[in-house]
C-alpha cells in the first residue's frame, strides 16, 4: 500500500492526512511488493525471449504472405466464374 508522506521540518516522514495517491504533491513510499511490481525503464528495454521474437517474426512476415495467398486462391475461384474464361 503506497502512502503519500510530507517531510516535517525536523526530517521526519509524517503521513500526508489531506491528500491521496492520486493527488499527493510531495512524496510517495511504497511497500517492497508494490515498488517491486513497478515497470521500470530497464523492463521496457529489455531483450524479448526467443518464443516471443519467432512471434513476432512469423506474424511480421508469415501473415503477409498468407494473406497474400489466401487472396491469391480466392481470385483465382472468382475469376474461374468470370464468362470470359468460359
Amino acid at each position: 500500500m503506497a502512502l503519500c508522506v510530507v517531510v516535517k521540518p525536523s526530517g521526519v516522514l509524517e503521513q500526508s492526512p489531506t491528500q491521496t495517491i492520486d493527488t499527493c504533491t510531495t512524496y510517495v513510499l511504497y511497500t517492497a511488493r508494490d515498488y517491486q511490481n513497478l515497470p521500470t525503464l530497464t523492463d521496457i528495454f529489455t531483450m524479448p525471449l526467443a518464443a516471443d521474437l519467432q512471434q513476432m517474426w512469423m506474424l511480421g512476415f508469415g501473415l503477409p504472405i498468407i494473406a497474400y495467398l489466401t487472396t491469391w486462391g480466392f481470385g483465382v475461384v472468382i475469376n474461374w466464374f468470370e464468362e470470359r474464361h468460359s
